[in-house]
């Protein structure tokens, strides 16, 4: 009915519409629509919806195609339907619903076949005489689009838009958790429910009006083939803050038909991914759940296996790392754990720990790091100016060696002017690769410990460069060993040392080794169960060209009675047979 052709009596149909709903209170006309109130409404008054415009085709025809998506433009293309709402009576009186104080777009009701839910931003009041814009996304082909007015005192009434063209977009689920790397795999098909192979499949972030992941259908697998694409949503473009809608947009070429769905990234009960700045506050959004201003508090909140981004920022804490995560600074130069006084500024008791990205300095009476468990990764951070850099514990050093243990990695970090050593290192099957360890009283030791490396490091300007005690099948190779004050290395009480291709140059004393027989047999055979053989020293570069064999001095001492009788030491040399002629260019060494 038209705006202009209000009469005193209704057509028929509407007439039969309004007996129905009066004989039959308390019944729905349509299961999917809620009861009217029209129990209290006279019998000479009723409700009109009119559709002006359903905003495709025909603007009256109440049909509508799903419009096409336009490639790369992060919109979800939309169709205005424009309908009035009005009531008439018996009495030549007409009202518009909308135009009078307190009639807004609560009583009007939306059901369908729709991308997403009415709100006050898609439905609303457009200047007076009871119009009304309704913006909206259908997906289905086939499906209906119900407008639905709760009138009180005057009734209710409805009308039903049609989709006639568009193709069947189906996700592989309705949701999924943030904060982790995901698979979606969405199947489309057209009206007859043939796989469309060729289609342009785009997602979106629909609350931001951005495309971030988009392919070109060739029939390949995954990428069309049974009408099946599949898409990873990686943690990093999911952002800080759930939950959040996807548009799945669909295009066809050969047909020209369209088709959407939606996802919801959910939030989970307990964060994979923390966000800490020591600018955030109560008034920060996602504050309590994901944003914290302190490391520790976003250490305590994330879900195990879980990521704390630290943004830049000063935290003066002493931090305990209790559950396998990564702790990730946004600058290793500007993101800084500071010390404030007695105790560590990290201790790792789990397994599977990654720190990256920090400056961790000025814990002058306590130590950078502290790795007390197994298979964690301390990489390209700062770490400076403490009591000792990075020291491993594993509780009673004696205990037989476990082949699960140990296989923590120090890499690319530059560990510098710690006053009591900037590594310690016990344990086995640790590995220290790349870093620039300098002016310390040692930049490596290692005690009680078995089968570590130390490789491309550049280790220098130290009292002592590397020293190894009661350890068995340590490996040193490839690394810048110069100018360390005493020694480059110390090799003590060892067995099976492999001290290759090096480069020594200019320390106090290139390299020095003693054995005690006693202790070696005590130590590593009898305690720690490992072999006794000589330590290999090979292809070395010795601060210049060598042609002959380059010597090792060393001493060798054992008891010759009881344990306070002094022991015999005997001078003694281990060999280079190998010396290199130039020095190495060594990669990653300092980097």
């Amino acid at each position: 009915m038209e705006r202009n052709d209000v009469k005193n009596y209704p057509t028929l149909s509407k007439v039969i519409a309004s007996c129905i709903i009066l004989l039959f209170t308390g019944l729905t006309i349509n299961p999917a629509l809620p009861a009217s109130h029209s129990r209290n409404t006279p019998i000479d008054e009723y409700v009109d919806l009119i559709i002006n415009d359903d905003g495709s085709g025909d603007p009256t025809d109440k049909e509508v195609d799903i419009p096409p998506y336009t490639p790369d433009s992060g919109i979800t293309p939309t169709l205005c339907i424009n309908f009035t709402i009005l009531g008439v009576n018996d009495s030549e009186l007409t009202r518009f619903y909308g135009d009078d104080p307190g009639e807004d777009w609560t009583s009007i009701t939306v059901y369908g076949d729709l991308l997403y839910p009415i709100n006050e931003t898609t439905l609303y009041h457009v200047g007076s005489q009871g119009d009304w814009n309704y913006i909206m996304t259908p997906t289905k082909q086939s499906g209906e689009i119900i407008l639905w007015i709760e009138w009180p005192e005057w009734g209710a009434d409805w009308e039903t838009i049609h989709i006639i063209n568009g193709s069947f977009v189906n996700p592989s689920v309705d949701s999924f958790a943030w904060g982790f790397d995901f698979k979606l795999t969405v199947t489309i098909r057209d009206m007859d429910m043939e796989a469309l192979k060729y289609c342009n499949v785009s997602l979106l972030w629909e609350e931001e009006n951005v495309e971030f992941n988009e392919t070109q259908g060739d029939n390949t697998l995954g990428n069309g083939r049974n009408g099946e694409y599949s898409f990873w949503i990686r943690q990093g473009e999911q952002g800080e803050l759930p939950p959040k809608n996807i548009t799945i947009a669909a295009y066809d070429e050969s047909s020209r038909l369209s088709g959407y769905t939606k996802i919801i990234m959910e939030r989970p009960n307990i964060p994979p991914l923390v966000f800490v700045d020591d600018d955030y506050n109560s008034s920060t959004s996602g504050w309590g759940y994901n944003h914290f201003n302190t490391i520790e508090t976003g250490v305590d909140s994330v879900d195990t296996n879980g990521t704390v981004l630290v943004f830049n920022g000063i935290y003066p804490e002493s931090i305990i790392l209790n559950k396998t995560l990564r702790l990730l600074g946004e600058d290793k130069y500007t993101t800084r754990i500071e010390g404030t006084g007695i105790g560590d500024a990290i201790n790792i008791t789990d397994d599977n720990v990654t720190i990256q990205g920090f400056t961790i300095q000025n814990y002058t009476e306590g130590n950078g790091i502290i790795i007390a468990s197994n298979h964690n990764k301390i990489m390209d951070n700062i770490i400076a100016d403490n009591m000792a850099g990075i020291v491993t514990y594993y509780g009673n050093p004696f205990e037989t060696i476990d082949s699960n243990t140990g296989y923590n990695i120090i890499t690319h970090n530059r560990i510098i002017r710690n006053t009591e050593g900037n590594i310690g290192l016990s344990g086995f099957n640790n590995s220290i690769i790349g870093n620039v360890i300098s002016s310390s009283p040692f930049g490596i030791m290692m005690a009680v410990s078995s089968s570590n490396t130390v490789l491309q490091n550049t280790i220098v300007d130290n009292e002592i460069g590397v020293g190894i005690l009661a350890s068995y099948h340590t490996i040193v190779t490839q690394n810048n060993i110069s100018q360390n004050e005493k020694l480059g290395v110390f090799d003590f009480c060892t067995s099976y040392t492999i001290i290759r291709q090096n480069n020594f140059i200019g320390n106090g004393q290139q390299a020095y080794f003693r054995q005690t027989i006693a202790l070696r047999f005590g130590i590593l055979h009898t305690i720690l169960n490992c072999p006794i053989n000589r330590s290999i020293w090979d292809e070395n570069y010795w601060e210049k060209q060598r042609i002959l064999p380059y010597p090792i001095p060393g001493l060798i001492s054992f008891y010759r009675g009881f344990v306070n009788d002094p022991p015999y030491r005997f001078n003694f040399f281990q060999i280079d047979r190998h010396p290199a002629k130039t020095p190495y260019d060594i990669p990653g060494a300092g980097e």
